[in-house]
């Protein structure tokens, strides 16, 4: 490609992954985004009072979510550094509270933040497209990039505020960065570029600690390599590119966390005491009081990796599973002019990544949600879309048809158009996207609930008089009340088994919201009609009962 038409492509590629991304991007809330705005706000808070040490939110740590958040209340509602006294409790509404009462909206200081963070993971899926380009060529980051880019559920998940998203594609950053430096051109900024991206993917979620051994594999294979064409195994080579680049990570973190700056071993304990007593021992250190390794409990490993396997597989395309099959089998195949061996080891990491991750949470009591992996589907989406453009690449040099540039660009829109074309049907959240051909096999899998359609209720509900004026008790209700123009109380778990306290927060209400399904949890269902069921996927998934509906004897007992 001529140099002056490089920019022109950057460019076109900004255009096409940032605007459809930005389309009602308000449109629903998911269930942790309403949390992370008040995460945020505290954030901009201690920033701008010298509050350092109070940067630290448990074992994410999220720093690069609440530097998100800051930023929204910078761009939003800058005036509530000088206004506010204190910090908000997270698990609180009062937040919401306090905007609308300081005449600001809730739902746009939500645009504000995925805003800034649809622009940092466009940047981010940019940075990844530099590296394929320098390493693999032009047409084949192309390529990759608009496969991988609207994959359904990545697509869905990069355009909300969380950490997976950038997990995800700041770990792609490190292997793809470190494979360049090792494998490709010896750069020192490519180095710089994975350790800091490593630094930052840990100070999104302490998961993304598996990039140490990860790494550490990637330079032992390149020492071996080396090992292989001399006859001589260099540990000092290997050792010095190991720890500088573990070096760089560190000054990065500790750079781009204020709280380190004052405080690193509250920091530090805060995050990783919490981390592993979470994977191991299923709660918070402040519950544990303790890590006690005799406690940690690994009997459900095999369990949820398989379990997770799956889960992967019902949230890519049957695309993805083709062009993942011929990869692998690509990675076998001896024309290197096909397949160069830059690209094998890029595919080959790729690969080790995605189960590193799906192997931390496997080890995780009670963290087997879809996107806590998302990280993994980047390594697999990549690889797959690497898989569809080398089989292009073959069949081009197999038959002379295919070797037509319109041919080549009919192909190619033929694959970006199957890719994508689940996305409309899934709007606006598209992270829903469910495999067609897992749906024929299992059918339905088990729903896991975010958020999505309680929008919709809210919406019904508004158009009754006096809406307004009356109270819903909602299941994941934040993502319902920015919605609601009347009060809304949140359905907590706790209820399912406090009945005292679940029928004092029924007799405040008038409505209840839930998901479809809980039933056996919540007996008191299966007594109600629901006034309004919303469907999704063809089968009932929120139900809104009339609280009036409810015998009284159920509050008396």
């Amino acid at each position: 490609m001529k140099k002056f038409i490089r920019p022109l492509v950057l460019i076109l590629l900004i255009v096409l992954m940032l605007a459809p991304r930005l389309v009602e991007l308000t449109k629903f809330t998911a269930a942790d985004e309403p949390f992370w705005l008040v995460v945020g706000a505290n954030y901009y808070y201690a920033l701008t009072h010298g509050e350092l040490e109070n940067t630290v939110y448990e074992y994410h740590p999220a720093v690069t979510t609440m530097w998100i958040g800051a930023a929204a209340m910078l761009a939003y509602f800058p005036e509530y550094r000088s206004m506010m006294n204190g910090y908000f409790e997270q698990e609180k509404t009062s937040f919401d509270t306090y905007l609308i009462e300081h005449g600001k909206d809730p739902l746009a200081l939500l645009w504000w933040a995925r805003f800034f963070q649809v622009l940092l993971n466009v940047f981010l899926f940019l940075v990844a497209f530099l590296l394929l380009r320098s390493m693999l060529g032009e047409w084949t980051a192309i390529g990759i990039l608009l496969l991988t880019s609207f994959a359904p559920y990545l697509f869905g998940q990069s355009r909300m505020l969380n950490h997976e998203s950038m997990v995800g594609l700041f770990s792609l950053s490190t292997v793809l960065a470190l494979t360049a430096y090792l494998f490709s051109k010896p750069q020192p900024a490519w180095l710089v570029l994975s350790a800091g991206s490593a630094a930052f993917a840990n100070l999104t979620k302490s998961s993304a600690i598996v990039l140490f051994p990860v790494a550490a594999v990637m330079v032992f294979v390149w020492t071996f390599v080396q090992w292989r064409e001399t006859h001589k195994f260099n540990w000092v080579a290997l050792l010095k590119t190991y720890f500088i680049w573990v070096g760089i990570s560190f000054a990065v973190y500790l750079i781009a966390w204020p709280g380190m700056w004052v405080a690193p071993a509250k920091m530090l304990n805060e995050v990783y005491a919490n981390a592993f007593s979470f994977a191991f021992q299923g709660a918070q250190i402040s519950i544990t009081q303790e890590l006690d390794p005799s406690r940690f409990r690994l009997a459900s490993i095999g369990q949820d990796f398989g379990g997770f396997v799956v889960s992967i597989a019902w949230r890519t395309t049957p695309l993805a599973w083709i062009g993942l099959l011929f990869a692998v089998g690509f990675l076998f195949h001896q024309n290197r002019e096909l397949v160069p061996s830059l690209a094998k080891y890029v595919i080959a990491f790729l690969l080790m990544e995605a189960l590193a991750y799906v192997g931390m949470f496997s080890l995780a009591q009670g963290r087997n949600q879809p996107h806590y992996v998302l990280a993994a589907y980047y390594g697999i989406e990549f690889t797959a879309a690497w898989g569809w453009v080398i089989t292009l690449r073959w069949l081009t040099r197999s038959f002379a048809w295919a070797a037509k540039p319109l041919t080549q660009a009919v192909l190619f829109s033929v694959l970006f158009v199957a890719q994508a074309f689940p996305l409309p049907a899934d709007a606006p959240y598209y992270f829903t996207y469910l495999n067609p051909l897992m749906s024929l096999v299992a059918g339905k899998p088990a729903a896991f609930f975010y958020g999505e359609r309680m929008e919709e209720a809210a919406a019904y509900l508004a158009q009754k008089p006096e809406a307004e004026k009356q109270t819903a008790l909602v299941y994941f209700g934040r993502s319902f009340s920015y919605y609601y123009p009347g009060r809304t109380l949140l359905f907590k778990p706790v209820l399912f088994e406090d009945r005292p306290q679940l029928v004092d927060e029924l007799r405040q209400s008038d409505y209840l919201v839930i998901y479809s399904g809980f039933e056996d949890r919540l007996p008191l269902l299966k007594e109600l009609t629901p006034e309004h069921v919303i469907k999704m996927h063809n089968r009932p998934y929120v139900e809104i009962y009339r609280v009036e509906d409810i015998s009284p004897g159920f509050f008396d007992e």
